[in-house]
């Protein structure tokens, strides 16, 4: 049984999503259909693309992926069709699928021309229930990828997901928020793994933290902590608290951590 997942921006308030669940629904009753978020910034490609990034590879191959994160909708961006790491994505051409692209060593990317794919009447304001979710409904089904419209390898790329790694340093930026206010990074949780906590200092804005903790419990509540997350990333966490704080403590803040010799 095939599976699509949705990613949006969309929220819960309005009918969006049941919309588009309907429209796929009413092409391919049997697929399985996922929720990833549907609460993600508005208008925030960059911290879509991480969301995407860290979720698609928990799904089994095969699986289709519908993410509509899309401020250009009614523009003349193009939607696009992508294979990667045997997974399928469809999503507007806007960086959206930029970091899981600069991981593979091979795609195959088709941009969505073909008009069989799309419901009769287009809005120019809800490409993704007339031009996005038909369109996975009918890959789901089966639908020849090569016949989705041109092949296309110019695609919108986001500034790369791997930190400055330098001999005692390592500079890196918040790369998203989660609903709690963490600060998640880019830095791969890897690369300070080893180091002892007093030869680690991690600095984001005005704040300076001292070593990974192990646990959000590890610190007092109200106090700042920095822990390998479940992303397998480095977060700043505030237990019991949110990290986030403007403008010095949210996405895109330089984050620097100062190794020992």
């Amino acid at each position: 049984m095939a599976i699509i997942t949705l990613t949006t921006d969309f929220g819960w308030r309005d009918n969006f999503i049941g919309v588009m669940k309907g429209v796929i629904l009413g092409l391919n009753p049997r697929v399985t259909l996922v929720d990833l978020s549907h609460e993600l910034p508005p208008h925030d490609p960059a911290q879509a693309a991480f969301s995407l990034y860290t979720a698609y590879r928990f799904f089994p191959e095969g699986t289709i992926h519908l993410a509509v994160v899309d401020p250009g909708v009614g523009s003349d961006r193009p939607i696009i069709a992508v294979m990667v790491f045997n997974h399928l994505f469809v999503a507007p051409d806007n960086g959206l699928l930029g970091y899981i692209l600069d991981e593979a060593p091979a795609f195959k990317a088709y941009r969505l021309a073909n008009p069989a794919l799309a419901l009769d009447n287009v809005s120019r304001t809800f490409q993704g229930r007339d031009l996005m979710a038909p369109a996975a409904a009918h890959l789901s089904l089966g639908f020849p990828l090569t016949e989705v419209g041109p092949e296309t390898t110019s695609l919108v790329r986001l500034p790369s997901l791997h930190p400055d790694i330098r001999k005692n340093e390592i500079i890196g930026r918040v790369v998203y928020v989660d609903r709690f206010g963490n600060l998640i990074t880019n830095i791969p949780a890897v690369l300070a793994a080893d180091r002892p906590g007093s030869e680690m200092v991690i600095n984001i804005g005005p704040e300076s933290i001292t070593g990974l903790s192990p646990a959000y419990a590890a610190a007092r509540p109200g106090e700042l902590l920095a822990l390998a997350g479940g992303s397998g990333f480095i977060e700043i966490a505030r237990n019991m608290g949110r990290a986030e704080r403007f403008p010095d403590l949210t996405v895109g803040a330089p984050v620097v951590i100062s190794l020992g010799d």
